[in-house]
């Protein structure tokens, strides 16, 4: 190799370094969250931690563990006490990280974009402690790429491995995000606003790495903590138009959302007191 073509890979492998060390959780957490006596600062919100009686931390994502380990280091040791933090977080099995008091769960294998049983397991874990909560305290959710099929919590009519058949289809129709996530977030009790509906803390606070373009919330792991806005006559439609809507795999998928159409189904729509939505890295 040149002298010349040397220095050119030199400087590339530079240029990516950099890249990849100024968009590591470690250093963007921290450049929105921020501990101050005995007040945190999140964005440009400040909150009285002497109010505060309990933080969760609940989320998703491939990145979802490395944000959760610079939370719980941006909080700091006395904050991790005072305030009771704990929680959980599911991640493919390859980003499993040591934490301080937060639990990582090994919700899918690696290299996977499936729902698996153990991500059932824990998305269940998730609501039970959103639901956990009290209005004085605070629940944090960090979500990242990855975290709808890393978030599966089937409706009651529809099993896990209705939710795999009609995913697989849909990739393989060429279905684009938009599609995907229409159809999975009128499927799954958390998708869709579902872990907003069910938290009961008086903050919920989310922390986004997008990798979506435009950065649409509700596309970002198909949008747990923001308002649905699509319906199951939209998830019908997306079928359609892929030619979907008559395979024998995904027949009970498609009676939920034909009879979920015509009865819709009583989801509860109460949210928290306060719900903030901060994109900490954009696409």
């Amino acid at each position: 190799m040149s002298a010349t073509s040397q220095k050119l890979r030199d400087d590339a492998e530079r240029i990516w370094r950099a890249g990849v060390a100024a968009v590591i959780p470690s250093r963007l957490v921290p450049n929105h969250v921020r501990v101050d006596g005995h007040w945190l600062a999140v964005g440009d919100e400040r909150i009285d931690l002497q109010s505060v009686n309990r933080i969760a931390i609940v989320g998703a994502g491939k990145a979802a563990g490395a944000m959760t380990v610079a939370l719980e280091a941006t909080l700091g040791g006395r904050v991790l006490d005072e305030q009771r933090v704990s929680g959980w977080v599911n991640v493919p099995s390859d980003c499993v990280v040591p934490t301080q008091r937060v639990h990582l769960n090994a919700a899918r294998p690696p290299g996977s974009n499936e729902p698996a049983p153990e991500g059932v397991v824990g998305a269940q874990r998730i609501l039970e402690i959103v639901s956990s909560l009290r209005p004085n305290d605070i629940c944090f959710c960090v979500l990242t790429g990855g975290g709808s099929a890393l978030l599966p919590a089937p409706v009651p009519q529809i099993t896990l491995a209705d939710k795999i058949a009609v995913t697989r289809l849909l990739s393989a129709a060429g279905a684009n995000i938009v599609q995907l996530n229409t159809v999975r977030r009128q499927l799954s009790l958390v998708k869709g606003g579902g872990l907003a509906r069910a938290c009961r803390a008086g903050r919920l606070i989310t922390l986004v790495i997008s990798d979506v373009l435009g950065d649409r919330l509700d596309l970002i792991a198909s949008g747990p903590t923001v308002p649905n806005e699509s319906t199951p006559a939209d998830a019908l439609r997306v079928l359609d138009d892929l030619k979907l809507t008559s395979e024998p795999s995904i027949a009970t998928v498609v009676h939920y959302l034909r009879h979920r159409d015509i009865q819709p189904a009583a989801d509860s729509e109460r949210h928290t007191s306060s719900v903030a939505t901060h994109i900490i890295l954009a696409n």
